[in-house]
Protein backbone atom coordinates (compact mmCIF):
# COMPACT_ATOMS: atom_id res chain seq x y z
CA UNK A 1 0.00 0.00 0.00
CA UNK A 2 1.42 3.36 -1.02
CA UNK A 3 1.41 6.20 1.54
CA UNK A 4 -1.58 8.49 1.11
CA UNK A 5 -3.49 6.11 -1.16
CA UNK A 6 -6.28 3.87 0.01
CA UNK A 7 -5.91 0.54 -1.76
CA UNK A 8 -8.42 -2.26 -1.94
CA UNK A 9 -6.39 -5.46 -2.30
CA UNK A 10 -7.64 -8.32 -4.43
CA UNK A 11 -8.21 -11.63 -2.70
CA UNK A 12 -5.54 -14.28 -2.88
CA UNK A 13 -7.05 -17.60 -3.93
CA UNK A 14 -5.51 -20.99 -3.31
CA UNK A 15 -7.57 -23.86 -4.75
CA UNK A 16 -7.02 -27.52 -3.99
CA UNK A 17 -8.20 -29.49 -7.01
CA UNK A 18 -7.56 -32.84 -8.68
CA UNK A 19 -3.77 -33.38 -8.91
CA UNK A 20 -2.22 -32.59 -12.24
CA UNK A 21 -0.55 -35.30 -14.30
CA UNK A 22 2.45 -33.04 -14.91
CA UNK A 23 5.10 -32.00 -12.40
CA UNK A 24 5.89 -28.27 -12.11
CA UNK A 25 9.55 -29.27 -12.00
CA UNK A 26 9.23 -30.49 -15.61
CA UNK A 27 8.60 -27.09 -17.13
CA UNK A 28 9.12 -26.97 -20.87
CA UNK A 29 8.46 -24.61 -23.76
CA UNK A 30 4.91 -23.83 -24.79
CA UNK A 31 3.15 -26.96 -25.93
CA UNK A 32 -0.26 -27.76 -27.35
CA UNK A 33 -2.84 -29.74 -25.34
CA UNK A 34 -3.03 -33.46 -25.89
CA UNK A 35 -6.79 -33.17 -26.44
CA UNK A 36 -7.95 -30.07 -28.33
CA UNK A 37 -11.49 -30.26 -26.93
CA UNK A 38 -11.10 -27.72 -24.08
CA UNK A 39 -14.01 -26.27 -22.16
CA UNK A 40 -13.79 -22.74 -20.84
CA UNK A 41 -15.67 -22.36 -17.57
CA UNK A 42 -16.04 -18.66 -18.25
CA UNK A 43 -18.04 -19.09 -21.45
CA UNK A 44 -21.47 -20.53 -20.69
CA UNK A 45 -23.73 -22.05 -23.29
CA UNK A 46 -21.15 -22.19 -26.07
CA UNK A 47 -19.74 -25.13 -27.95
CA UNK A 48 -16.04 -25.72 -27.21
CA UNK A 49 -13.78 -24.94 -30.15
CA UNK A 50 -10.49 -26.36 -31.25
CA UNK A 51 -8.18 -23.84 -29.62
CA UNK A 52 -4.61 -23.58 -28.56
CA UNK A 53 -4.09 -24.04 -24.81
CA UNK A 54 -2.13 -20.82 -24.54
CA UNK A 55 -4.86 -18.73 -26.12
CA UNK A 56 -7.50 -20.48 -24.06
CA UNK A 57 -5.70 -19.83 -20.78
CA UNK A 58 -5.20 -16.18 -21.67
CA UNK A 59 -8.91 -15.97 -22.41
CA UNK A 60 -9.86 -17.60 -19.10
CA UNK A 61 -7.50 -15.34 -17.20
CA UNK A 62 -9.07 -12.24 -18.76
CA UNK A 63 -12.51 -13.59 -17.89
CA UNK A 64 -11.35 -14.05 -14.29
CA UNK A 65 -10.55 -10.33 -14.13
CA UNK A 66 -13.90 -9.48 -15.70
CA UNK A 67 -15.63 -11.61 -13.06
CA UNK A 68 -13.80 -9.72 -10.31
CA UNK A 69 -14.86 -6.44 -11.88
CA UNK A 70 -18.54 -7.43 -11.94
CA UNK A 71 -18.63 -9.60 -8.82
CA UNK A 72 -19.77 -12.59 -10.91
CA UNK A 73 -20.21 -15.41 -8.38
CA UNK A 74 -21.36 -17.94 -11.00
CA UNK A 75 -18.03 -17.69 -12.82
CA UNK A 76 -16.09 -18.63 -9.72
CA UNK A 77 -18.54 -21.45 -8.92
CA UNK A 78 -17.54 -23.01 -12.24
CA UNK A 79 -13.86 -22.12 -12.10
CA UNK A 80 -12.90 -23.13 -8.56
CA UNK A 81 -12.57 -26.68 -7.27
CA UNK A 82 -14.95 -27.86 -4.54
CA UNK A 83 -12.12 -28.35 -2.04
CA UNK A 84 -10.51 -24.97 -2.64
CA UNK A 85 -9.28 -22.82 0.22
CA UNK A 86 -9.06 -19.06 0.19
CA UNK A 87 -6.00 -17.35 1.71
CA UNK A 88 -6.67 -13.66 2.33
CA UNK A 89 -3.92 -11.06 1.96
CA UNK A 90 -3.71 -10.68 5.74
CA UNK A 91 -3.21 -14.44 6.14
CA UNK A 92 -6.69 -15.63 7.16
CA UNK A 93 -7.94 -18.85 5.50
CA UNK A 94 -11.47 -19.76 4.42
CA UNK A 95 -13.11 -22.34 2.15
CA UNK A 96 -14.80 -21.98 -1.22
CA UNK A 97 -18.26 -21.21 0.18
CA UNK A 98 -16.86 -18.44 2.36
CA UNK A 99 -14.96 -16.96 -0.58
CA UNK A 100 -18.01 -16.99 -2.85
CA UNK A 101 -19.96 -15.05 -0.23
CA UNK A 102 -17.36 -12.28 -0.50
CA UNK A 103 -17.62 -12.01 -4.29
CA UNK A 104 -19.99 -9.09 -4.75
CA UNK A 105 -20.58 -6.39 -7.35
CA UNK A 106 -18.86 -3.06 -6.62
CA UNK A 107 -20.77 -0.66 -4.41
CA UNK A 108 -23.03 1.89 -6.09
CA UNK A 109 -20.96 4.70 -7.54
CA UNK A 110 -17.80 2.55 -7.70
CA UNK A 111 -16.29 1.07 -10.86
CA UNK A 112 -13.48 -1.51 -10.80
CA UNK A 113 -11.24 -1.93 -13.85
CA UNK A 114 -8.40 -4.45 -14.09
CA UNK A 115 -5.78 -4.16 -16.85
CA UNK A 116 -2.93 -6.54 -17.62
CA UNK A 117 0.49 -6.26 -19.23
CA UNK A 118 3.40 -8.57 -20.06
CA UNK A 119 1.26 -11.71 -20.05
CA UNK A 120 3.20 -14.96 -20.22
CA UNK A 121 1.74 -18.48 -20.44
CA UNK A 122 3.47 -21.79 -19.79
CA UNK A 123 1.78 -25.15 -20.46
CA UNK A 124 3.01 -28.34 -18.82
CA UNK A 125 0.75 -31.17 -19.90
CA UNK A 126 -2.45 -30.65 -17.94
CA UNK A 127 -1.06 -27.72 -15.96
CA UNK A 128 -1.06 -24.13 -17.20
CA UNK A 129 0.59 -21.11 -15.60
CA UNK A 130 -0.40 -17.54 -16.50
CA UNK A 131 1.70 -14.71 -15.10
CA UNK A 132 1.24 -10.98 -15.72
CA UNK A 133 1.54 -7.49 -14.31
CA UNK A 134 -1.89 -6.13 -13.42
CA UNK A 135 -3.37 -2.87 -12.19
CA UNK A 136 -6.72 -2.63 -10.43
CA UNK A 137 -8.35 0.82 -10.44
CA UNK A 138 -11.33 1.85 -8.34
CA UNK A 139 -13.15 4.92 -9.61
CA UNK A 140 -15.54 6.64 -7.20
CA UNK A 141 -17.49 9.86 -7.18
CA UNK A 142 -15.12 11.31 -4.58
CA UNK A 143 -11.85 10.10 -6.13
CA UNK A 144 -9.96 7.02 -7.22
CA UNK A 145 -7.35 4.53 -6.03
CA UNK A 146 -5.26 1.84 -7.66
CA UNK A 147 -3.15 -1.20 -6.88
CA UNK A 148 -0.35 -2.52 -9.12
CA UNK A 149 0.68 -6.12 -8.56
CA UNK A 150 2.21 -9.23 -10.12
CA UNK A 151 -0.23 -12.12 -10.49
CA UNK A 152 0.60 -15.76 -11.17
CA UNK A 153 -2.37 -18.09 -11.76
CA UNK A 154 -1.95 -21.86 -11.95
CA UNK A 155 -4.62 -23.93 -13.71
CA UNK A 156 -5.16 -27.71 -14.00
CA UNK A 157 -7.21 -29.56 -16.58
CA UNK A 158 -9.58 -32.38 -15.67
CA UNK A 159 -12.18 -33.91 -17.96
CA UNK A 160 -11.25 -31.38 -20.65
CA UNK A 161 -12.01 -28.41 -18.40
CA UNK A 162 -9.60 -25.92 -16.82
CA UNK A 163 -9.83 -25.22 -13.06
CA UNK A 164 -7.97 -22.57 -11.10
CA UNK A 165 -5.56 -24.30 -8.74
CA UNK A 166 -3.75 -21.33 -7.23
CA UNK A 167 -3.42 -17.59 -7.60
CA UNK A 168 -0.50 -15.70 -6.16
CA UNK A 169 -0.41 -11.90 -5.94
CA UNK A 170 2.78 -10.04 -5.04
CA UNK A 171 3.69 -6.37 -4.84
CA UNK A 172 6.96 -4.70 -5.70
CA UNK A 173 8.68 -3.07 -2.73
CA UNK A 174 7.99 0.65 -2.39
CA UNK A 175 10.61 3.05 -3.77
CA UNK A 176 13.48 3.55 -1.35
CA UNK A 177 13.70 6.85 0.50
CA UNK A 178 16.44 8.10 2.80
CA UNK A 179 15.90 7.48 6.50
CA UNK A 180 15.46 10.40 8.89
CA UNK A 181 18.28 10.63 11.43
CA UNK A 182 19.60 13.13 13.96
CA UNK A 183 23.37 12.72 14.13
CA UNK A 184 26.40 14.86 14.89
CA UNK A 185 29.49 14.07 12.84
CA UNK A 186 32.93 15.54 13.42
CA UNK A 187 34.75 16.18 10.15
CA UNK A 188 38.13 17.35 8.91
CA UNK A 189 37.57 20.11 6.36
CA UNK A 190 40.94 19.40 4.76
CA UNK A 191 39.60 16.01 3.67
CA UNK A 192 36.51 17.47 2.00
CA UNK A 193 36.01 17.44 -1.76
CA UNK A 194 33.76 19.86 -3.58
CA UNK A 195 32.77 23.12 -1.95
CA UNK A 196 34.21 23.40 1.57
CA UNK A 197 31.83 26.27 2.26
CA UNK A 198 28.73 24.39 1.12
CA UNK A 199 25.87 24.09 3.58
CA UNK A 200 25.03 20.56 2.45
CA UNK A 201 27.54 17.74 2.92
CA UNK A 202 27.45 14.11 1.80
CA UNK A 203 29.49 11.65 3.87
CA UNK A 204 30.18 8.18 2.48
CA UNK A 205 31.25 5.33 4.78
CA UNK A 206 33.03 2.83 2.60
CA UNK A 207 35.57 0.03 2.30
CA UNK A 208 38.05 -0.11 -0.60
CA UNK A 209 37.57 -3.87 -1.01
CA UNK A 210 33.77 -3.75 -0.81
CA UNK A 211 32.39 -4.73 -4.26
CA UNK A 212 29.29 -2.59 -3.74
CA UNK A 213 31.42 0.43 -2.89
CA UNK A 214 33.52 -0.09 -6.00
CA UNK A 215 30.46 -0.48 -8.19
CA UNK A 216 28.92 2.65 -6.67
CA UNK A 217 32.13 4.59 -7.30
CA UNK A 218 32.20 3.62 -10.98
CA UNK A 219 28.54 4.40 -11.64
CA UNK A 220 26.30 6.47 -9.35
CA UNK A 221 29.18 8.42 -7.80
CA UNK A 222 30.26 9.65 -11.22
CA UNK A 223 26.86 11.33 -11.63
CA UNK A 224 26.94 12.80 -8.12
CA UNK A 225 30.43 14.20 -8.76
CA UNK A 226 29.32 15.76 -12.02
CA UNK A 227 26.08 17.32 -10.77
CA UNK A 228 26.87 18.19 -7.15
CA UNK A 229 30.52 17.92 -6.12
CA UNK A 230 32.46 19.26 -9.09
CA UNK A 231 29.86 22.01 -9.55
CA UNK A 232 30.38 23.15 -5.94
CA UNK A 233 26.81 22.53 -4.80
CA UNK A 234 27.86 20.25 -1.90
CA UNK A 235 30.85 19.12 0.08
CA UNK A 236 31.84 15.43 0.08
CA UNK A 237 33.73 13.36 2.63
CA UNK A 238 34.89 9.75 2.23
CA UNK A 239 35.00 8.13 5.68
CA UNK A 240 37.04 4.93 5.85
CA UNK A 241 35.16 2.00 7.36
CA UNK A 242 37.14 -1.14 6.43
CA UNK A 243 35.38 -4.39 7.28
CA UNK A 244 38.38 -6.44 8.30
CA UNK A 245 36.43 -9.63 8.99
CA UNK A 246 35.65 -10.12 5.30
CA UNK A 247 38.11 -7.87 3.47
CA UNK A 248 41.70 -8.68 4.52
CA UNK A 249 43.33 -5.82 2.62
CA UNK A 250 40.76 -3.09 3.29
CA UNK A 251 42.47 -1.72 6.42
CA UNK A 252 45.82 -1.42 4.67
CA UNK A 253 44.15 0.30 1.72
CA UNK A 254 42.53 2.79 4.08
CA UNK A 255 45.94 3.44 5.67
CA UNK A 256 47.37 4.14 2.20
CA UNK A 257 44.61 6.64 1.50
CA UNK A 258 45.14 8.40 4.83
CA UNK A 259 48.84 8.69 4.13
CA UNK A 260 48.19 10.01 0.65
CA UNK A 261 45.96 12.62 2.25
CA UNK A 262 48.86 13.74 4.41
CA UNK A 263 50.60 14.74 1.18
CA UNK A 264 47.52 16.37 -0.37
CA UNK A 265 46.82 13.44 -2.71
CA UNK A 266 43.81 11.90 -0.96
CA UNK A 267 41.40 11.97 -3.88
CA UNK A 268 43.95 10.79 -6.43
CA UNK A 269 44.66 7.77 -4.23
CA UNK A 270 40.99 7.28 -3.39
CA UNK A 271 40.04 7.04 -7.06
CA UNK A 272 43.01 4.82 -7.81
CA UNK A 273 42.17 2.32 -5.05
CA UNK A 274 38.48 2.11 -5.93
CA UNK A 275 39.36 1.40 -9.56
CA UNK A 276 42.25 -0.98 -8.80
CA UNK A 277 41.71 -4.32 -10.53
CA UNK A 278 44.35 -6.16 -8.50
CA UNK A 279 44.17 -7.36 -4.91
CA UNK A 280 45.03 -4.48 -2.59
CA UNK A 281 48.18 -6.06 -1.19
CA UNK A 282 51.09 -4.02 0.14
CA UNK A 283 53.10 -3.98 -3.08
CA UNK A 284 50.06 -2.82 -5.05
CA UNK A 285 49.40 -0.03 -2.54
CA UNK A 286 53.00 1.18 -2.77
CA UNK A 287 52.92 1.01 -6.56
CA UNK A 288 49.74 3.10 -6.58
CA UNK A 289 51.42 5.57 -4.21
CA UNK A 290 54.22 6.00 -6.74
CA UNK A 291 51.68 6.40 -9.54
CA UNK A 292 50.03 9.36 -7.79
CA UNK A 293 53.52 10.86 -7.24
CA UNK A 294 53.83 10.62 -3.45
CA UNK A 295 57.07 11.10 -1.56
CA UNK A 296 57.67 7.39 -0.97
CA UNK A 297 59.87 7.85 2.11
CA UNK A 298 57.18 9.88 3.84
CA UNK A 299 54.50 7.48 2.62
CA UNK A 300 56.31 4.43 3.97
CA UNK A 301 56.85 6.11 7.33
CA UNK A 302 53.22 7.11 7.62
CA UNK A 303 52.02 3.67 6.51
CA UNK A 304 54.07 1.93 9.22
CA UNK A 305 53.31 4.45 11.98
CA UNK A 306 51.06 3.00 14.71
CA UNK A 307 49.55 6.46 15.13
CA UNK A 308 48.08 6.22 11.61
CA UNK A 309 46.44 2.89 12.45
CA UNK A 310 45.16 4.29 15.76
CA UNK A 311 43.66 7.25 13.94
CA UNK A 312 41.89 4.93 11.51
CA UNK A 313 40.56 2.73 14.32
CA UNK A 314 39.24 5.80 16.11
CA UNK A 315 37.32 6.86 13.00
CA UNK A 316 35.86 3.36 12.71
CA UNK A 317 34.67 3.45 16.32
CA UNK A 318 33.03 6.82 15.78
CA UNK A 319 31.25 5.49 12.70
CA UNK A 320 29.95 2.48 14.62
CA UNK A 321 28.59 4.79 17.31
CA UNK A 322 26.62 6.60 14.60
CA UNK A 323 24.95 3.32 13.60
CA UNK A 324 27.17 2.50 10.62
CA UNK A 325 27.29 -1.28 10.32
CA UNK A 326 28.03 -1.92 6.65
CA UNK A 327 29.26 -0.39 3.42
CA UNK A 328 28.47 1.66 1.54
CA UNK A 329 26.34 3.84 3.82
CA UNK A 330 25.76 7.56 3.54
CA UNK A 331 24.86 10.40 5.87
CA UNK A 332 23.59 13.64 4.37
CA UNK A 333 23.48 16.75 6.48
CA UNK A 334 24.04 20.45 6.87
CA UNK A 335 27.01 22.40 8.18
CA UNK A 336 27.95 25.99 8.87
CA UNK A 337 31.02 27.12 6.89
CA UNK A 338 34.16 26.64 8.94
CA UNK A 339 32.51 24.31 11.44
CA UNK A 340 33.95 20.86 12.05
CA UNK A 341 30.50 19.44 12.84
CA UNK A 342 27.87 18.18 10.41
CA UNK A 343 24.26 17.79 11.48
CA UNK A 344 23.24 14.51 9.86
CA UNK A 345 19.59 14.58 8.81
CA UNK A 346 19.25 11.72 6.30
CA UNK A 347 20.85 8.29 5.96
CA UNK A 348 20.98 6.12 2.82
CA UNK A 349 21.79 2.51 3.65
CA UNK A 350 23.34 1.13 0.50
CA UNK A 351 24.50 2.00 -2.99
CA UNK A 352 21.09 3.01 -4.32
CA UNK A 353 20.54 4.52 -7.78
CA UNK A 354 21.29 8.14 -8.55
CA UNK A 355 17.65 9.23 -8.26
CA UNK A 356 17.60 8.40 -4.54
CA UNK A 357 20.60 10.66 -3.90
CA UNK A 358 19.32 13.39 -6.21
CA UNK A 359 15.97 13.58 -4.43
CA UNK A 360 17.60 13.73 -1.01
CA UNK A 361 20.31 16.23 -1.97
CA UNK A 362 17.87 18.52 -3.79
CA UNK A 363 15.59 18.55 -0.76
CA UNK A 364 18.42 19.50 1.60
CA UNK A 365 19.79 22.14 -0.77
CA UNK A 366 16.32 23.67 -1.13
CA UNK A 367 16.00 24.01 2.66
CA UNK A 368 19.27 25.96 2.76
CA UNK A 369 18.28 28.32 -0.03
Amino acid sequence: MRPGIVVETLTLILAIAVPSTASLAQQRELSKPSNPQIKSPGVAGTTPKLVDAVSELKKIDRELDAAFEKGDVSFFQRLLAEDMINVMSEGTISKKTDFLQDVKPPKAGTTLTITEQEVQVFVLGDTGIVTSNKTARWQRSNGSSSDAYRETNTYVRKDEQWFLLASDISHAPPPYTAKDVNLNLTVDETRMAGNRNASVVLVEFADYECPYCRDFASNTMKQIERDYIDSGRIGFIFHDFPIESSHPHAFSAALAALCAGEQGRLWEMNHKLLAESNALERDVLFRDAETVKLDMTKFAGCFADVKTAARLHQGMREASQLGIDGTPMFVLGIRKPGSNTIKGLRMIEGGYPYDVFKATLDMLIATQN
